[in-house]
């Protein structure tokens, strides 16, 4: 099976940046964070950045703290990036 390694290793950074980040907005650590889920393919299915940032300001709803410079920066962290696609078979 055949992955793009390049795409998962971008995704997975910026997996943890969130974490970190969403620790950071919610004061706590990942273990007693609230239920939030950001997937980021929905994201990249959304029509737009406003789509986009009103998805993430959804998600955030129960964040006490101003979440815009964090929806801003995952927006451009999430600029140029594909959906994963399932792994392909390697043709032999």
């Amino acid at each position: 099976v055949k992955y793009d390694r390049k795409e998962l290793r971008k995704r997975l950074v910026l997996e943890e940046w969130i974490v970190e980040q969403l620790g950071q907005l919610y004061g706590c650590e990942e273990e007693e964070m609230p239920e939030v889920e950001i997937d980021i393919d929905d994201l990249l299915d959304a029509a737009n950045e406003e789509e986009r940032a009103l998805k993430l300001q959804e998600t955030l709803v129960d964040c006490y703290k101003p979440t815009e410079e964090f929806i801003k920066e995952l927006l451009t962290r999430i600029r140029g990036m594909r959906k994963l696609s399932p792994p392909q078979k390697k043709s032999i």
